[in-house]
């Protein structure tokens, strides 16, 4: 811990307030819902109406039954594709609504 009114870097104080959780929380989840929306592209987002992520689980709230039907036999496929965009491991299942 520093000592009071001791100079610290700028990255260094930005990298202490996104590290605490209710940021990381937050920022994980726009981080996944981009992932979603880069990986499944422009068409599979115009039937998507809500993209919500919590403790590693990917909620998905589709327009299309027939896209949620395609979806789901593919579910392995679509979680590995968001985890190599993300380059990490985020997602362990995703539910599709």
């Amino acid at each position: 811990m520093n000592k009071r009114g001791e100079l610290k870097k700028i990255s260094t104080i930005i990298d202490d307030v996104f590290s605490q959780k209710h940021f990381r929380i937050g920022i994980d989840n726009l981080k996944v819902q981009e992932a979603w929306i880069k990986t499944m592209g422009e068409n599979i987002q115009k039937y998507t109406y809500k993209v919500i992520y919590k403790k590693g689980i990917l909620y998905v709230k589709l327009k299309s039954s027939v896209l949620k039907e395609e979806l789901t036999f593919e579910k392995t496929k679509v979680i590995k594709l968001i985890n190599e965009e993300l380059g990490k491991e985020y997602l362990k299942d995703l539910v599709i609504s």
